[in-house]
């Protein structure tokens, strides 16, 4: 009875809400669990490793090569589940849809806790209900069977965790064993989704520097400087040019003026309260600490230049630097006067000290508590990585470092880096570089109730900025007309290192020539929103929540919203997963239409590459599919294919036969190594079905 009275009515019907749709789904004909549900090749790299990892396979996706190319977490979760694929295929994707169920029912639940705790009942419901059903969330959070229902649980998780930690470190003296729960919520994050280590990084500044104005300052300091860096870089070369020649001499550069920016920003005083001192004062502060940290940068990477360690970069970029750096900092702290970052109840006086002062002060406990959450997390992520280099001959994922090769290459088959200033910067509607969803795609449906003011057919860019530029100017006014419950609200839910780290990771794909960027991975963008939504939200309906039949009323119209919400998403499910609508057992005829084509032109145990593969390699019978992008293969095939030698190294592997576009394989990154190895000898909708020769022709 205690476990059941912990979740309250609104939690316990939502979860059942949930998790009774995903229910009907789970029982649906077989027909619908690859074609309409699980329908994402990359998903499939996951299931037929977990799929060999339980048959003691090892962790390999064609059982010759084996391959560390996906998040580890998600993966430790599928081989259970896969483990049933041995008995029939259809079952482990059932049994998967219901676990990502729970992970949603768990998500929602905490967001409501999140927000009912720092916010209002009424906002809480209408956030939880909208996260749970909203149809593009679903699509690309808990359809496509990839790790990112894990993730967007991971992430709240730590966000509520730290939420809690906010409220109890101002009442009671905080314990290592706190300090270690964060840590281990922070790795479980991390793991979830390798990118979200900025999170978890950031996690640590706001808890180790807690009651001081470095906590709110620093995480926005480093975005800006990742910002300012990176586009100087891009600005004095062009987006293009950044991609293929600067990118990595620019994230180097990132490196060391981060460090030489913060440690003087620190010692010029510039982290001290913002009310501390006059307006002079401050700007005074932030102009030294900038030029004097710019100038040395500069200095120390011409210098690294010249010793043969750092890459050729173009020398104006730090003065670019350090005017888009004083400008977005200075912003910072002036905003920072009108509505302190740090916690309200603190005094400001009781604050100020000088910088030497406050180090001596704290830095026994700053080193201790920092070495307790940054040795599990950096532990943690270095026998992880020691284990990859040991098992798989690299440290980190194939599939990661694939992707940031095909970045630098010019007019590659597959998806390129970041192309213009939206996309590099995350704003972009098109594609897999809108990062901002659900709220970009309220900016468009914006920008078409406004084309009457802004008509033409090639205007549809402006009118999208446009609606963005004023509701974000709406909002900032909103915000800034409440700052100081604004930014207590902010602070309580822990969203300033959170939206740190959205902007940080958005950045870590975008200016490092990063190829291949799919939807699913901003996650924590869409948390943010959600979270940033609320409080905008609870804002706006703050005077009425202040009277009690009012407040009810809102109460109710959230209990509908989330009704009406649940039962949109219930009808599409429904028309989605049908029952008794397929036949009972459809085989693969109808999952990948090339199934049968293979399997009838090839005899059992041909071992089969292919560019891609993912669904094929799961449901094709006793053939082996090889993937050839290399994404889910070994780091041995990545550099062979980078020394134009895949060939010979699969042919060495038993691989006989190839299905693939040929004019594919003649562009990057293969660039026509294959073609003097193949004999085509069928046709297949579009592609060829080629012998692999042991020997060139010529």
């Amino acid at each position: 009875m205690n476990f059941i009275k912990r979740f309250p009515l609104f939690e316990t019907l939502l979860a059942t809400a949930i998790l009774s749709i995903h229910l009907y789904a789970a029982f649906s004909d077989a027909y619908n669990f690859p074609n309409t549900w699980f329908i994402r090749d990359d998903a499939y790299y996951y299931f037929k490793v977990a799929q060999n990892i339980s048959q003691g396979l090892g962790s390999t996706f064609d059982g010759i090569n084996l391959t560390n190319g996906y998040h580890p977490l998600w993966m430790v979760i599928c081989i259970p589940i896969f483990a049933f694929a041995r008995f029939d295929l259809i079952l482990p994707l059932r049994i998967l849809l219901m676990v990502t169920a729970v992970f949603n029912a768990a998500t929602a639940v905490l967001i409501y806790r999140l927000v009912k705790n720092n916010l209002s009942q009424a906002v809480a419901i209408a956030a939880s209900s909208f996260w749970a059903f909203n149809s593009y969330i679903h699509l690309t959070v808990y359809e496509p069977g990839l790790e990112t229902p894990l993730a967007a649980f991971a992430i709240i998780l730590f966000i509520y965790k730290l939420s809690q930690f906010g409220k109890e470190w101002r009442v009671k003296p905080v314990t290592t064993r706190q300090i270690s729960v964060l840590a281990v919520s922070a790795t479980i994050a991390m793991f979830s989704r390798l990118d979200l280590v900025f999170l978890a990084i950031i996690g640590g500044i706001w808890i180790i520097f807690r009651g001081r104005p470095i906590r709110s300052l620093l995480p926005l300091d480093i975005l800006i400087i990742f910002i300012s860096m990176t586009s100087s870089v891009a600005l004095r070369t062009g987006i293009e040019q950044y991609n293929s020649t600067y990118a990595a001499s620019a994230v180097e550069a990132v490196i060391l003026v981060l460090v030489l920016k913060i440690v003087s920003l620190f010692f010029f005083g510039t982290y001290q309260p913002p009310q501390a001192g006059s307006l002079i004062k401050t700007i005074r502060q932030t102009v030294f600490a900038l030029t004097t940290s710019s100038v040395l940068a500069a200095g120390l990477y011409l210098l690294l230049v010249q010793l043969g360690i750092g890459k050729s970069f173009p020398r104006s970029a730090f003065i670019i630097d350090w005017g888009i750096s004083l400008i977005l900092i200075l912003a910072l702290r002036l905003a920072a006067r009108l509505a302190w970052f740090g916690d309200p109840k603190i005094k400001v006086d009781a604050q100020t000290m000088t910088p030497l002062v406050e180090l001596q002060t704290n830095w026994k406990k700053w080193l201790t508590e920092g070495f307790t959450y940054y040795s599990i997390l950096g532990g943690a992520l270095a026998l992880y990585m020691l284990y990859n280099k040991i098992a798989f001959g690299t440290s980190s994922p194939v599939s990661g470092q694939i992707k940031h090769w095909w970045g630098t290459l010019i007019d590659t088959v597959y998806e390129g880096p970041v192309p213009d200033w939206a996309g590099f910067f995350g704003i972009s509607f098109r594609w897999a570089f809108n990062a901002w969803q659900p709220a970009s795609s309220l900016f468009l449906w914006m920008g078409e109730l406004i084309y009457p003011l802004y008509p033409g057919p090639t205007t549809t860019d402006e009118r999208y900025y446009i609606a963005m530029f004023v509701s974000v100017l709406i909002v900032l006014v909103i915000f800034l007309a409440n700052a100081r419950k604004t930014l207590q609200a902010f602070s309580s839910m822990a969203l300033i290192p959170l939206a740190a780290a959205c902007g940080i990771q958005i950045l870590s794909y975008t200016t490092t020539a990063y190829g291949g960027i799919k939807e699913w991975y901003w996650i924590s963008q869409m948390l943010l929103i959600i979270l940033a939504g609320s409080v905008l939200l609870d804002l706006i309906l703050r005077p009425l929540l202040k009277i009690k039949p009012t407040r009810l009323t809102l109460e109710l119209a959230s209990i509908a919203l989330a009704v009406f919400l649940a039962h949109q998403f219930s009808l599409i499910v429904a028309a989605t997963m049908r029952y008794n609508y397929f036949p009972a057992d459809p085989g693969y005829m109808e999952i990948l239409p090339i199934l049968p084509y293979l399997e009838g032109n090839t005899p059992p145990g041909t071992i089969i590459g292919m560019t891609g593969g993912g669904i094929a390699g799961y449901f094709i019978h006793e053939r082996t599919i090889v993937n050839m992008d290399g994404l889910i293969n070994s780091s041995d095939y990545f550099h062979a294919v980078q020394n134009r030698e895949a060939p010979q190294f699969l042919h060495e592997r038993g691989l006989t036969v190839v299905f693939a576009n040929t004019a594919l394989l003649a562009l990057p990154p293969y660039y026509g190594q294959f073609a003097p190895y193949l004999q085509s000898y069928a046709v297949y909708g579009g592609k060829s079905l080629l012998y692999l020769l042991p020997e060139p022709k010529y």
